[in-house]
């Protein structure tokens, strides 16, 4: 298992390097914004998450957090981010509502692969208390959308986050984009540009579309599914069947080459318990 998952990881790994680099300068994504008090018991100290979504609601990335051991009572975060998340732009947990915060992205997904053009939902979760569920934090909603015009968004205000800016700078093209023809720096142009990605036929490695066909660097590669979700058809290598339903008959299915097998795992406490009871009596009779 060990074997097949590293190999799947070590051919996704191949595939997206050798896609050419993006052509022209990057685009990017700022963000500021400032925290309010939410009325818990541990304010005016406090902890932050913020990250982004495509338009179907699918966890994109993780771009500003500010928690520690105290992460966990950031439940919408959690909840998107999975339990192993680890692409996060992190600080510690915040003594107060001092300041403004500023972060800036650079447009990649957790894979590190440029997203595609269209609307994207940021959302932004502080908690100052031990919430059990999301709707005990302050919850902020905003949008902008990825594309070849520069978008600038000022004085926002929403769940509790204010003065809010969002600052939208485009991928500049190539010189040569438009042209017809697939020059160095591009990976199409024109009719060439991939639109959408076919079925990779591996639930736990999704064919992904990065970039965008406005900038001539839009390719599609496949990308490894790491968190724990519920009937998506993957168990990840990093899951078990106490937290994704995938993992309770062995993964995601016979084309899944990169989930987990749950019949690999340690059994539940319980389980176990029951396991050495039986073995026990066992050992009783046979010394009868």
């Amino acid at each position: 298992m060990l074997l097949r998952t590293s190999l799947v990881a070590a051919l996704a790994t191949v595939t997206l390097g050798l896609a050419a680099p993006p052509a022209g300068a990057a685009g990017s994504l700022t963000i500021t914004y400032t925290t309010q008090p939410h009325g818990g018991n541990y304010a005016p100290r406090n902890i932050v998450a913020v990250w982004v979504e495509d338009a179907a609601g699918n966890f994109v990335r993780t771009i500003d957090r500010y928690a520690a051991t105290r992460k966990s009572h950031l439940v919408g975060w959690i909840a998107k981010a999975g339990n192993a998340d680890t692409d996060a732009v992190s600080g510690a947990t915040r003594a107060n509502h001092t300041g403004a915060l500023t972060r800036t992205w650079d447009l990649t997904s957790r894979a590190g692969t440029e997203i595609p053009d269209g609307t994207y939902t940021i959302r932004m979760e502080l908690a100052d208390s031990n919430a059990s569920t999301a709707a005990q934090n302050a919850q902020g909603t905003f949008t902008f959308v990825k594309g070849a015009t520069p978008q600038s968004q000022t004085g926002l205000t929403n769940g509790g986050f204010t003065g809010v800016a969002i600052e939208f700078t485009p991928n500049a093209p190539s010189p040569t984009c438009g042209n017809g023809a697939v020059d160095t720096g591009e990976t199409c142009d024109g009719a060439s540009c991939p639109t959408s990605c076919a079925a990779s036929g591996d639930a736990c490695a999704v064919n992904t579309l990065s970039g965008s066909a406005a900038a001539c660097n839009a390719a599609c590669a496949p990308v490894a599914i790491t968190a724990c979700v519920d009937d998506d058809g993957c168990c990840p290598s990093a899951c078990a069947a106490i937290d994704d339903t995938d993992c309770a008959d062995g993964g995601g299915g016979p084309t899944e080459l990169t989930g987990g097998c749950a019949t690999n795992r340690p059994l539940p406490p319980a389980a176990l318990g029951l396991v050495l009871a039986w073995l026990a009596t066992r050992r009783r009779r046979a010394a009868r």
